[in-house]
């Protein structure tokens, strides 16, 4: 009888050993669900399903382009590291990497529309190169390894958009013409704004801070 439930007992084990190991494959294989936009003709990111370290969203689906990145899709994937984007994904919406900590990796610079809050804490971040209009409120706020935000032909930085960041130093472009309020509150290293923009030469906000330099050229 004990040599028959040592054989169960292994059994039992081993089967147990075989589905973990399954599920930490399972987990661990980036798999993206994608939707149909009828009156964009485009395809988006729905749903991502496992943990793993990197993701690729693809160029196109049947020759229409995915273009769009839904609102909490990457939320709290704890083990991602890397996004690649191809030059067909122009929006991403709001939470979409929420809580993303290990993010390092993103190139946004095809980039047009950024919903809020969409990489809030994603603490791992430490570069951004932005080519949208209007940065959102808490766009960026506790990615507190953020140190280089590169801006282009931005029109506005809502309230909060890199609050709580690591930013020593940041351009406001000419194109500019709002900054919220506290959009870089609890930025303990901000040493240096630079603004180009003169229809910000009276914002209150950029005057309260330390190390604002008016390049009005």
């Amino acid at each position: 009888m004990k040599k028959k439930h040592i054989i169960i007992l292994s059994s039992i084990i081993a089967s147990i050993v075989i589905i973990s190991i399954i599920l930490i494959c399972f987990f661990n294989i980036p798999r993206i669900h994608y939707g149909y936009d009828h009156e964009a003709e485009a395809y988006y990111v729905d749903k991502v399903y496992g943990n793993a370290k990197s993701y690729e969203i693809k160029e196109s689906i049947h020759n229409k382009p995915v273009t769009k990145i839904k609102a909490r899709a990457f939320m709290n994937k704890t083990n991602l590291e890397e996004i690649i984007l191809s030059e067909n994904l122009i929006e991403i919406e709001r939470l979409a990497f929420l809580n993303c900590k290990k993010l390092e990796k993103i190139d946004l610079s095809n980039v047009k529309i950024i919903g809020r809050n969409a990489f809030e804490n994603c603490s791992s971040l430490k570069s951004v190169q932005l080519n949208l209009q209007d940065i959102l409120g808490g766009t960026f706020i506790g990615c507190s390894n953020l140190e280089e935000v590169e801006l282009m032909n931005t029109l506005s930085i809502g309230s909060y958009a890199f609050g709580y960041t690591n930013i020593e130093e940041i351009i406001i472009p000419k194109t500019c013409s709002l900054v919220g309020e506290d959009a870089f509150i609890g930025c303990a290293n901000l040493k240096k704004v630079i603004v180009k923009s003169y229809a910000l030469f009276s914002n209150s906000y950029l005057k309260s801070l330390n190390g604002v330099e008016f390049q009005l050229n």
